[in-house]
């Protein structure tokens, strides 16, 4: 049988040098009928020259300034596969990666995305079995132990089906910039009655937000925390709404007392300020939720189905 045409869409901020990585990655795949896309935000490192010269058959789409990873909106029009992978530049593919991933989507029409497993580039060893996302809004990964094909609430890289993609008309949240947009879309799947999968099977090599590690702490905690907000908001029935908020209030005031005791001030500040940046924007966010809630399919309880407090006040895991 002729396989179904995957878009692999790459967003880019001055990653050049981790570009070629990925590029040749994807050169090695046993999977071939694909079209490599890289969204570029604005970068000044000579990125897009690169491309031009030494990858001609990638379709280059520049963007006027840095959207973020939600700047992967503007190659959705271009996308002509069945599905689209969309990734970071700091990756690289498994040469099953997509097979596998295919495979898995293929195995249940209800299986709008699937996720593969993230393992740490420098030492092969660390991986990411999955994600978790708590009732207060707060989500992370899960350590890979237990490497088996099950649900997840979300994964910020995987294959997702086109005709999703579409029916929303874009696949992040372009108000989000970057952080919990991929949260927002696994959320957004479970609202339509979908499920995002993750594939243990199918293996990602992760460098791990390079082009993130010089980024302002405060400025990532508030946009994590304004993003993660809106997301509840947006998603959760009115009754779940009122029944929670307390929950998810409660937890953000223990982060910010830890920042008291910890003299973070920053993050502290940063916590409230988007607190603030909802209080003020509730109109936008209530525009927002109007949207999202008329392709709603399943009731809360399907939502609610992947969420855990199992993992909330567990250190962090990362790849």
């Amino acid at each position: 049988m002729t396989e179904p045409k995957v878009s692999i869409v790459v967003v880019n901020y001055n990653g050049k040098k981790l570009l070629e990585f990925l590029l040749r990655s994807i050169s090695r795949l046993k999977y071939k009928n694909y079209e490599i896309l890289v969204v570029d935000n604005n970068s000044s490192d000579g990125s897009q020259e690169f491309i031009k010269k030494n990858y001609k058959k990638v379709k280059l789409i520049s963007n006027k300034k840095n959207l973020g990873y939600s700047g992967i909106n503007s190659a959705v029009k271009y996308c002509k596969g069945e599905y689209i992978l969309f990734l970071n530049n700091d990756m690289e593919l498994d040469k099953n990666c997509i097979r596998e991933l295919i495979k898995s989507i293929k195995s249940d029409k209800n299986i709008a995305m699937a996720a593969p497993k993230l393992v740490n580039f420098y030492d092969k060893k660390i991986k990411s079995g999955g994600t978790w996302v708590s009732r207060a809004f707060y989500s992370g990964h899960m350590a890979g132990n237990k490497e088996k094909t099950k649900e997840i609430p979300y994964l910020g890289v995987g294959l997702i089906k086109k005709d999703f993609v579409n029916m929303y008309g874009y696949l992040f949240d372009s108000d989000y910039f970057i952080y919990a947009e991929d949260l927002d879309l696994g959320l957004r799947i479970r609202l339509n009655s979908k499920k995002a999968i993750f594939e243990p099977k199918a293996i990602l090599y992760h460098m791990h937000s390079v082009t993130m590690q010089k980024s302002d702490k405060s400025f990532s905690t508030y946009l994590m925390e304004r993003n993660m907000l809106t997301t509840f908001f947006k998603i959760l029935s009115i009754k779940n709404i009122i029944l929670f908020l307390p929950y998810v209030l409660f937890v953000r005031f223990a982060a910010m007392l830890k920042d008291l005791v910890t003299l973070r001030f920053d993050l502290l500040f940063a916590r409230l300020k988007a607190i603030f940046w909802i209080l003020f924007n509730m109109a936008l966010v209530i525009n927002k939720r109007n949207k999202i809630q008329k392709f709603r399919k399943a009731d809360d309880s399907y939502i609610l189905k992947i969420f855990t407090e199992k993992y909330l006040f567990k250190p962090k895991f990362t790849v």
